[in-house]
């Protein structure tokens, strides 16, 4: 009550000594962080008894923390309270030039899908740049090198196939994967379904478990017709002293079953929704269909033109690309060390010498 007046307001202050000092010895208003390093130094000197161990239970920090700002802080500037810059020092100068950026981002636009470590050896192997994958890899993601085709991977699970399975005994079933130790001795083969926009397009694959030597036969129909001429094709690259393994497909009976047994090659099927059982043809279905299919989806082929584009795909396959199972040589360059000729495959375009 203030003049017999009821309901005057009353407004409480309090005076800090030193108040437009410490002002001007530090302006700007403190950070959260900076505002509690004050507090605890505060109650270290005017409430603890300068006791360390007393303000950092108090405030639930460690010692080390006490300590650290109380040898850090400085009289009259508030301003050693803030957090320092972490910002390192000295750089690491960049190595490389804008040429090599260049190069990087041509192979990365012809061959999208290709890793950082494979760039780095084709840097070395056809431009004599030498540059370590983490290098290509930093470069590759600042500016922002991807420009592979999203895919999108689809599951077919056939019922049939799983009841033919157990119904046909005949076949001699695969038991557990089985390692090459030869050249030419393990071919796994299976059929890769291309989804084109004019018609039903069917890839035959094969290739050597050994030396990733393939094949790529194309078709319009996936019946064992088609799968013998494609099996034959394979009998004239590897001859017939080699392991077949491939899955329960209906390309795989019929004329292609007979055509191997004819040549007593040995025709082992995978177990039904078993990819493990053929892994090396499964993750070259895999590339082929990111690295060749993916970039030619929205266009209209015949059977012929997409066979040429497999073909051209096959030469980048095996003359080419490094393969990180080959200790990152080319398959052709892995089988000249053994003796093995790679033959490149013609097309309308090229000039085979």
């Amino acid at each position: 009550m203030s003049n017999g007046i009821v309901g005057t307001s009353t407004i409480c202050t309090s005076i800090i000594p030193n108040f437009k000092a410490l002002e001007n010895i530090y302006p700007h208003k403190l950070s959260r962080e900076a505002k509690l390093r004050l507090k605890v130094i505060d109650y270290y000197f005017n409430r603890s008894g300068r006791n360390v161990s007393l303000t950092a239970r108090y405030f639930g920090v460690s010692r080390t923390f006490v300590h650290k700002w109380l040898k850090r802080f400085k009289n009259n500037n508030l301003a050693t309270l803030e957090t320092r810059s972490r910002r390192p020092k000295h750089f690491r100068n960049v190595q490389y030039s804008a040429e090599v950026v260049n190069v990087i981002r041509k192979i990365r636009k012809e061959y999208p899908t290709f890793s950082a470590t494979k760039i780095s050896v084709l840097l070395l192997r056809d431009y004599a740049i030498e540059l370590s994958a983490a290098t290509v890899g930093r470069i590759i993601k600042k500016y922002n090198m991807f420009f592979s085709k999203l895919v999108r991977l689809h599951k077919d699970y056939s019922k049939a196939s799983k009841r033919s399975w157990q119904t046909r005994k005949a076949r001699e079933r695969l038991k557990y994967y089985t390692k090459p130790d030869k050249p030419r001795r393990i071919i796994e083969f299976d059929m890769k379904h291309i989804n084109n926009s004019s018609c039903r397009q069917y890839a035959l694959c094969a290739i050597d478990t050994y030396t990733k030597e393939a094949i790529i036969h194309i078709c319009s129909r996936p019946t064992a017709i088609n799968g013998s001429i494609a099996m034959q094709k394979v009998l004239d690259r590897f001859g017939t002293n080699i392991t077949v393994v491939c899955d329960n497909g209906s390309e795989n009976f019929g004329a292609t079953f007979d055509l191997l047994k004819s040549h007593n090659v040995r025709q082992l099927f995978a177990r039904p929704h078993t990819p493990k059982d053929k892994p090396h043809i499964e993750n070259f279905i895999g590339k082929y269909q990111k690295e060749c299919l993916d970039e030619s989806k929205d266009k209209r082929m015949t059977v012929e033109e997409r066979q040429e584009e497999a073909d051209k795909w096959l030469n980048d396959w095996h003359f080419y690309r490094p393969h990180q199972a080959l200790n990152y040589l080319t398959p052709a360059e892995y089988c000249a060390t053994m003796g093995i000729t790679i033959l490149q495959t013609k097309s309308v375009n090229d000039v085979v010498s």
